[in-house]
């Protein structure tokens, strides 16, 4: 044989032996066949995704920013955000999002307290370009013949959402028997100790403890467990 059809039977060879880097990877974006590296992202080619990508490009000299969106305009909530995404994931920018629950001011049990959280997640995913969405609510849990205060969190993407709760703590009888009737937690609260702005600033939580917690803390709580998923370390763990 020839060198020259050596040569070529080589080429041949290496041409077909050669795997594509992004084989059997998909877009961060879309979640189609990826095709390109770029904005520090894996996408496919749509400008759409590209346009998305480069969007989330920001950070000390050109570094990937990550980007996430929350549907609140709660100062609590936007620090609470913040604060969990930062230990969990590094430097993260938040975009805070006007955006509607879809479910009563005073969401009771955790189906409701679930979807209004997963409406804040997918409004804020929805209308922002961000890696995340995340949504936030409070709402009142019935454990055996008690009611419980729970933030419940869910973190929104183009393929899935995760979902976390903080810790309950009990509802005083005084402000159960406004819940009762109607009226939103935070505005019983707010009256009964003077502090209007409560759900603003420690919560109801922080009243009952002294600020020992304050609802800051549990807001975190729920962000965080939410992230669990999403970790690198569980990423290969069925959910």
């Amino acid at each position: 044989m020839s060198s020259k059809k050596i040569e070529n039977n080589k080429n041949e060879n290496n041409k077909n032996n050669f795997k594509s880097p992004f084989e059997n990877k998909i877009c961060e974006i879309c979640g189609k066949p990826a095709k390109t590296y770029r904005f520090g992202t894996i996408l496919c080619e749509s400008e759409e995704c590209l346009s998305k990508a480069m969007n989330q490009r920001g950070g000390p000299a050109g570094h990937k920013l990550r980007v996430a969106s929350i549907g609140t305009l709660n100062p609590v909530k936007i620090s609470a955000a913040q604060e969990a995404l930062e230990r969990a994931v590094g430097s993260v920018l938040i975009n805070s999002i006007d955006a509607d629950s879809k479910v009563s001011d005073q969401p009771i049990g955790f189906d409701e307290t679930f979807q209004g959280a997963y409406n804040r997640a997918k409004e804020a995913y929805d209308k922002a370009s961000s890696m995340y969405g995340i949504g936030l609510e409070a709402g009142i849990v019935k454990i055996g013949e008690k009611r419980l205060d729970i933030h419940i969190c869910v973190i929104y993407d183009s393929f899935r959402h995760t979902v976390g709760t903080s810790s309950g703590f009990q509802i005083p009888l005084e402000i159960l028997s406004g819940i009762e009737q109607g009226v939103e937690c935070g505005e019983i609260a707010g009256k009964l100790y003077g502090n209007p702005e409560i759900g603003k600033n420690v919560g109801l939580i922080g009243q009952l403890t002294d600020e020992n917690i304050v609802r800051k803390d549990l807001c975190k709580q729920a962000i965080t467990m939410a992230l669990i998923p999403r970790l690198a370390q569980n990423m290969t763990t069925k959910f």
